[in-house]
Order: C-alpha cells, then sequence, then structure tokens
C-alpha cells in the first residue's frame, strides 16, 4: 500500500512538468502526498525513516521538493516546472528500487546515527538543488542564477562536511575506527573533494559562467554514483545506507 502511495507521488510530480498554473498546483499536491508518504513509513516503523536507502532517497526528494518556494520567488514558473520535478523524480525513482528495511540495527540507537543522516540528507539535497539553479543558468543564462548556484552548493557542501564528521564520530562508537578504505567511503571522499574542487575554483575566478553551472550540475551524477552507484559495481560491505 505504501509503495503505490509513493507511485502516487511520483505520476503527480511527472504530471506537473511544463504545467504552468495547473502544474504548480500538482507539484504541490505532490508536495502533501510525499509528507503523507513518509509519515505513514514514520507510523509503520516506529522511527524517523532515515536509516536505510530507500527512505534516504525519498527524504533527499522531497528536501529538494520543498525548494519550490524558494526557486518560485525567483525563476519564472515554466522554467521551474521544466527542471525541479525532473531532479525530484530521479531521487524517488531510485529510492522506490531500493530494498526496504524495516528493523533498526542496535548500532544505529545512539545520537550520531541521526545526526549523521539528518546532516547528510540535507547536504545532498542542497546539492541537489544547487544542480537545478544549474540548469536554470544553461537555460536562461540569468547571472543571478550561477550565483544562486554557488551559494546552494556551498550551504550543501558545509552540511555534508559536517555529516562526514559525525558519521566519523558514530563509525568509531561502533566499530573503533573513524574510517575504512572501501569502496564506498573513497567515493564519499571523492564526492567531497569533487565539491570542494568546484567551490575553490569558484571562489578562485577559476570557474565562471557555463563551466561553472556545467562543473556544478555534473557533481549530482558524482554524487548519485557514490551513493547508490558504487555498492552494485565494485562492492561495498556497508550496503544499507
Amino acid at each position: 500500500m505504501d509503495i503505490i502511495l509513493m507511485l502516487v507521488v511520483i505520476a503527480l510530480y511527472g504530471l506537473s512538468i511544463g504545467g504552468g498554473k495547473s502544474g504548480k498546483y500538482l507539484f504541490l499536491t505532490a508536495i502533501v502526498a510525499h509528507v503523507a508518504y513518509i509519515a505513514l513509513r514514520w507510523r509503520l516503523l516506529g522511527r524517523v525513516p532515515v536509516t536505510e536507502r530507500h527512505d534516504i532517497l525519498i527524504m533527499m526528494a522531497l528536501l529538494t521538493a520543498c525548494g519550490f518556494p524558494y526557486f518560485l520567488k525567483r525563476i519564472p514558473l515554466a522554467t521551474l516546472l521544466n527542471v525541479l520535478p525532473v531532479f525530484v523524480i530521479i531521487l524517488c525513482f531510485f529510492g522506490v528500487f531500493q530494498d526496504r528495511v524495516d528493523t533498526i540495527e542496535p548500532n544505529m540507537n545512539t545520537l550520531w546515527f541521526p545526526l549523521y543522516m539528518t546532516l547528510f540528507i540535507a547536504g545532498y539535497g542542497m546539492l541537489t538543488l544547487g544542480a537545478v539553479a544549474g540548469i536554470f543558468f544553461l537555460f536562461v543564462r540569468n547571472e543571478s542564477y550561477e550565483r544562486m548556484q554557488h551559494r546552494i552548493v556551498l550551504l550543501g557542501w558545509v552540511m555534508f562536511s559536517f555529516a562526514l564528521v559525525a558519521g566519523s564520530v558514530w563509525f568509531y562508537r561502533v566499530y573503533g575506527v573513524y574510517w575504512l578504505w572501501t569502496a564506498k567511503e573513497l567515493w564519499t571522499t571523492v564526492t567531497w573533494f569533487y565539491f570542494s574542487f568546484y567551490l575553490h575554483a569558484r571562489l578562485t575566478n577559476t570557474l565562471r559562467g557555463r563551466l561553472a553551472a556545467g562543473v556544478g550540475v555534473l557533481g549530482f551524477g558524482v554524487m548519485l554514483f557514490s551513493y547508490i552507484g558504487v555498492t552494485p559495481i565494485l562492492g561495498s560491505p556497508w550496503t544499507q545506507f
């Protein structure tokens, strides 16, 4: 039943693409249904659903969708609905096809784990919104959109950085080490350095305009691969989150 609700959410986001005023209301309806799905998962699990990939990706998608009011004040509605729903659908789509784990491991019953996952979801959600802003710039060539992208990515990178710190502390408390250089951890590091490079190059004016926007948008692909592509391709002992 809950998966059917999630498919309805994806359909509503899809119908909102390029829909003008009707698309706006469809998108807002999708957000309400999206929240209802997460609330249902919360009730079923008896805890905040942030302990495995299915729920984490669905939460990232919701955070991305909630960027709608922010962008609506700055972006024409038609342009906004041609871009934002696509990114939300991508995250929802990958989330739906992840195995759902409806139990919580004992090592997750610590303050550090929900802190880590909250920062991680917020960071990746903001990095996704940065990619959305980059697409706006590539479509419209309004420099304010590229500056918007830079600010959003910076905020996402800060949250992601704090997530790595919190995650390392949690990992140490559970496993006795701060970091293991498995494929998963390696690509997480690659993602952090990728966005660090983008921000440094943007700060020093090495990257500007279309190139900067393109690098920021490509970061969405790097982020997705590091999170859901590494394990099935390269293998990793940490398959749940």
